[in-house]
C-alpha cells in the first residue's frame, strides 16, 4: 500500500476518531465559559451575551434578559453536545 493511500485510508480516519470528541468538548466548554470571560476584565467593545443581560438587567431592573441569556447559552450548548456524543458513537461503531 502507498504512502498517501495508507494515511487517507487508514491514518487519516483513526486520528479524526480520536481527536473529534475532545475538540468538540473544548469548543463547548468554551461556549459555556465565555460567560465568565465578563468577569475578568473586558473592555465594552468586547462584551458577551452574559454581559448585555446584566446591562438590560441593570437599566430595566428586570431579570427576563438574563434569563434570556441563560437559554441562549442553553440553546447554543445542547445540540451541540448531543452531536458530540452521535458523531461519537457513530464513529465507535462505523457506518450502518
Amino acid at each position: 500500500m502507498r504512502y498517501r493511500s495508507s494515511m487517507s485510508l487508514v491514518v487519516v480516519p483513526q486520528g479524526v476518531r480520536r481527536v473529534l470528541p475532545a475538540l468538540m468538548n473544548q469548543f463547548i466548554v468554551l461556549i459555556k465559559d465565555s460567560s465568565l470571560i465578563y468577569f475578568l476584565g473586558l473592555t465594552l467593545a468586547q462584551r458577551d451575551l452574559f454581559a448585555v443581560g446584566k446591562d438590560f438587567n441593570a437599566n430595566g431592573g428586570n431579570l427576563t434578559p438574563l434569563v434570556a441569556a441563560g437559554l441562549l447559552y442553553l440553546v447554543m450548548t445542547v445540540p451541540l453536545t448531543h452531536l458530540v456524543n452521535y458523531i461519537d458513537t457513530r464513529l465507535r461503531t462505523g457506518k450502518a
